[in-house]
């Protein structure tokens, strides 16, 4: 029996380090580490390659970092295809260290839970409630519209929504809507509280531009390019447009970090600057905001 961990950059790699640094040899964790450049397909491919060498039927569970993050979104049509496997967030050596002594996944993620509600808090105030960003809204409700390929993630599902005080987010495409699998890993994605919209641009335009979100802040996530542009042409009227995440794929050229387009989607991006929208590149709310042209060579 063994376990796929996954996590965003090196985290789960050194779990396992430090875990066997305690309790000797883990042959039997499998890590897949996920950087800014790859993309949920490329880290869906990590997981099967890894299930084929080792085989399926042997593969207890993928342990992934946190919830709704890249590794723990490219899992879901992985578990759909091997009902087996369990899918568990919430990875920490503790974890590793039970499972690694001979626990049960269900043991060590009951002592992992134990040691964070038990002895692992000390002296934890409870935190002042943040107020509301005050930053206007537009007649539409959106707060933000952002091109990021992998959609709901770790860090549009904790860093942006809070930035911009989001009580909605609504993914846009065409294809997302048809998916299901796609579709129940946006459900566990979504933060708990956060309501959550799937939608084709042409529906998400004739409900936007009827104002049935204009009390809410809607932070809206498209795909690819094209959507954006299809929202646009069907009325939406927005500030802004932030280029967030495409990753490295066939034919595609670095823009910037976590940014490659092919020619064609380059352009796509350009005629929205052109139309009249003004277009940014901005990965999380504390990086620079620049104009996305200012990256072109």
């Amino acid at each position: 029996m063994y376990y796929i961990l996954a996590s965003h950059g090196e985290y789960a790699k050194a779990c396992k380090a430090s875990c066997e640094m305690i309790t000797g040899a883990a042959p039997q964790f499998h890590v897949v580490t996920f950087t800014e450049d790859m993309t949920k397909e490329s880290v869906e491919k990590a997981y099967r390659a890894i299930l084929a060498e080792n085989g399926a039927d042997q593969c207890e569970a993928i342990i992934t970092d946190v919830p709704g993050g890249t590794p723990f979104n490219a899992a879901a049509p992985v578990i759909h295809d091997n009902g087996h496997i369990a899918l568990v967030s919430g990875l920490c050596m503790g974890m590793l260290i039970a499972l690694n002594t001979g626990d049960s996944l269900y043991n060590a993620m009951e002592q992992a839970k134990e040691t964070i509600m038990g002895e692992g808090v000390k002296n934890a105030s409870q935190p002042e409630k943040k107020t509301e960003p005050s930053e206007p809204v537009e007649k539409n409700g959106i707060v933000n519209l952002r091109l990021d390929e992998r959609l709901i993630h770790g860090q549009v599902a904790t860093y942006w929504t809070r930035t911009l005080g989001a009580t909605r987010i609504m993914v846009v495409g065409d294809e997302i809507v048809n998916d299901e699998i796609g579709k129940s890993a946006l459900k566990a994605a979504v933060p708990a509280g956060m309501k959550l919209s799937v939608l084709t641009a042409e529906n998400a335009a004739k409900r936007l531009n009827a104002g049935i979100y204009s009390s809410q802040r809607v932070f809206v996530i498209a795909k690819d390019p094209g959507t954006i542009v299809k929202l646009l042409e069907n009325g939406v009227k927005v500030k802004e447009v932030n280029i967030g995440n495409m990753g490295i794929k066939e034919g595609r050229e670095q823009i910037k970090k976590s940014v490659y387009c092919t020619e064609e989607e380059l352009q796509t991006i350009l005629s929205i600057e052109k139309s009249g929208v003004p277009v940014y590149a901005q990965m999380v709310p504390n990086d620079e905001k620049k104009k996305f042209a200012s990256y072109l060579k």
